[in-house]
Formats: C-alpha cells, sequence, structure tokens
C-alpha cells in the first residue's frame, strides 16, 4: 500500500501519496470561480455542521424530555469512583493502541524512532484530531511537526497519515463483522426493527476485510482510473487489524464500564450501538462527534437503561475520553519538554 502512481501522456510517475499529486495547471480565467467559490462551500460546509449538531442536541432534549434536572445531578453523583477509573484506565490504553497505529507504519516505512518520541506524537495528534474540526487535517499537521524534527520527509509523514487512515477503516470494518456476528439479534432487539438480525451487516463487513486479506496475499497493485495502489505485506495487514481493533474495543469499553450494570446488554450488543454511533458522528463530521454520537447511543439504548444514566455515562465519557486528552496535550503542547524532545 505504500505507492500511489498517476499515469499520463509521459508514463507512469510514482509519488508517495495523493496529496502531493502535481495539479494539472489552469488558466486564470478558470481559476477565478473556484477561488470565488471556495468562501461559499465553506460557509455552506459550516451552516450543514450546525444543522446537524442542531438536530442532533434536540434529538438528545426529546429522550431526556422525562427526566428532570434534579434526576440528572443524582444519576451523575452515582456514578462511582471505581467506574471512573476503569474508564480512565481503558482510555490510557486505549491512546497507547492508538499509537500503534504509528509504530507499524513507521516499521513498514523502514524508519525507527524511539518508542517515547512515537507515544508522544500519537497522542497529541488524536487528543487534538478527536476535538477539533477537519480531524484528518488536524493531525497530520501535528504529525508533521514532531516528525519532521527527528528526520522523516513531508512524503513520509503524508504517507503515514494516509496508512493510518487506512487501518483505522480497516479496523472499524473487523470491530463491525465481530460485533453484529456475535450479536445479531441485539440492535433490532434494543430499537424495535423488523428485521431480526443483523447478520448481513456483518458479512458486508467480513467481506471487506477478507477482501483487504485476500489483496495482501495476491500481492498486485490496484488500479482505479489513473491512481496504483500497492499493496501491503499479508503481515502488516494482521497488525493493522490487530491494532486497529484494540483502538475500537478499548474505546467502547471505556464508555461500557460506565453504564450501570453490563447486565442490561451484553458487551457486544453495547458494541453494535457505539459502532454505529461512531459511523453516525463520522458521516456528520462534527469534532469528536459531539451531539451525534451522543444522540444514536441515548436512542438505541433508551429501552434498557435509565435515560439519565446514560446521558451521565455519556457525559463522563465526553469528559474522560476527549476532554481529559485534550487539556494533558494542550499543556505538552506548549511545554519546554516537548520542545525539547522535538530538538
Amino acid at each position: 500500500m505504500r505507492i500511489l502512481s498517476v499515469r499520463g501522456r509521459a508514463g507512469a510517475r510514482e509519488i508517495p501519496h495523493a496529496a502531493s499529486v502535481p495539479v494539472a495547471t489552469r488558466t486564470p480565467t478558470a481559476e477565478r470561480p473556484t477561488a470565488r467559490s471556495r468562501p461559499l462551500l465553506r460557509a455552506l460546509g459550516w451552516i450543514v455542521e450546525l444543522a446537524l449538531l442542531a438536530g442532533a442536541l434536540w434529538i438528545v432534549r426529546r429522550q431526556l424530555r422525562e427526566v428532570s434536572i434534579h434526576e440528572l445531578i443524582g444519576e451523575f453523583r452515582s456514578l462511582r469512583p471505581n467506574r471512573l477509573v476503569a474508564s480512565f484506565a481503558l482510555t490510557v490504553l486505549g491512546y497507547l493502541a492508538l499509537a500503534g497505529y504509528d509504530i507499524i507504519a513507521l516499521r513498514f516505512l523502514r524508519r525507527s524512532l524511539a518508542i517515547s518520541r512515537i507515544v508522544l506524537a500519537s497522542f497529541i495528534g488524536y487528543a487534538l484530531a478527536n476535538n477539533i474540526p477537519l480531524s484528518l487535517f488536524v493531525g497530520g499537521s501535528v504529525r508533521y511537526r514532531f516528525y519532521s524534527r527527528w528526520g522523516l520527509t513531508t512524503a513520509e509523514t503524508t504517507e503515514l497519515v494516509f496508512l493510518n487512515l487506512v487501518t483505522y477503516t480497516v479496523g472499524l470494518l473487523t470491530a463491525a463483522a465481530l460485533a453484529f456476528l456475535l450479536e445479531p439479534a441485539a440492535v433490532p432487539r434494543l430499537i424495535g426493527l423488523r428485521v431480526s438480525s443483523t447478520q448481513p451487516l456483518g458479512f458486508v463487513a467480513l467481506a471487506g476485510v477478507l477482501a483487504y486479506l485476500a489483496w495482501s496475499l495476491w500481492g498486485k497493485p490496484f488500479h482505479v482510473m489513473r491512481w496504483r495502489l500497492e499493496p501491503p505485506s499479508p503481515s502488516f495487514a494482521v497488525q493493522q487489524i490487530v491494532v486497529s481493533l484494540a483502538d475500537w474495543t478499548l474505546s467502547g469499553a471505556a464508555l461500557f464500564v460506565l453504564l450501570p450494570g453490563s447486565q442490561a446488554v451484553a458487551f457486544f450488543g453495547f458494541f453494535e450501538v457505539f459502532i454505529l454511533g461512531q459511523i453516525a458522528a463520522l458521516i456528520a463530521q462534527l469534532p469528536g462527534g459531539i451531539g451525534i454520537f451522543e444522540a444514536v447511543v441515548l436512542a438505541m439504548l433508551g429501552g434498557s437503561y435509565r435515560r439519565g444514566a446514560i446521558f451521565s455515562a455519556l457525559v463522563a465519557y465526553r469528559v474522560i475520553y476527549f476532554f481529559l486528552p485534550l487539556c494533558v496535550a494542550t499543556a505538552l503542547l506548549s511545554g519546554r519538554a516537548v520542545l525539547k524532545l522535538g530538538e
């Protein structure tokens, strides 16, 4: 999966990533409408995001319409310290799993860096990307800031970010396949669907994972129009699945332990809801999926838990998994220790 190529009249020229493709020269008259339309498109994007956020908050409010403020305060107070500690510990492990994305990508690129540096760059990159719009751009910018100081070229950093994106996607497909196949009746039962099983979705996700593994075994490049994508080695593909599946499982478990009584919904049944909420958040492209993720979880688990308890768990999860890492990353980014490591 290392090299993308673009074929033109002069033949094939290898480039490290699609971002490095030289843009064809345009005339000034062709550029003006494009430049003029960018502010409009940017404004339209903000309007859509605000509309999605407003819609998500409206759904959350409807789910909590029968819950008084006193009940919510009581639910927050009832969060046991051992559950908060467990969620925090799983969050720490989850961010270490996220560092695994960079570790295997750097090994694939045959670049050696100290583990402490990789963990630092990865943690700050993901902590910021999870809370700020344009997460892919933010995470890539942070990595470029660190890895360029440590000897990586721009092309190598771009390729690392691309590899991380592929690893993330393959892990999402693997997690979805496991959840939908191991607890196929959970989601239909939770939200009263007429269908009795999510196994078809699980098989679709599993087919995507198997196709990726088959491509790595086949070992031939994949052509899409003018692009050529080289396959990963089978061992690297397996590493991608293991690392990303650990990330998805730990991030889901960090919320699961905050819910009042795991016996209400089995973990893989909850994990289906978690995956669907994350997919909805990815589609919406709001920072950290805020509002969208909460709306999906509240709507799907509302019949199995007290809604106030779900909301308190979601708020605690938002603080532990998103806000605290953001505060730590911001402090590290402005601290002297980071600057010294970057020298």
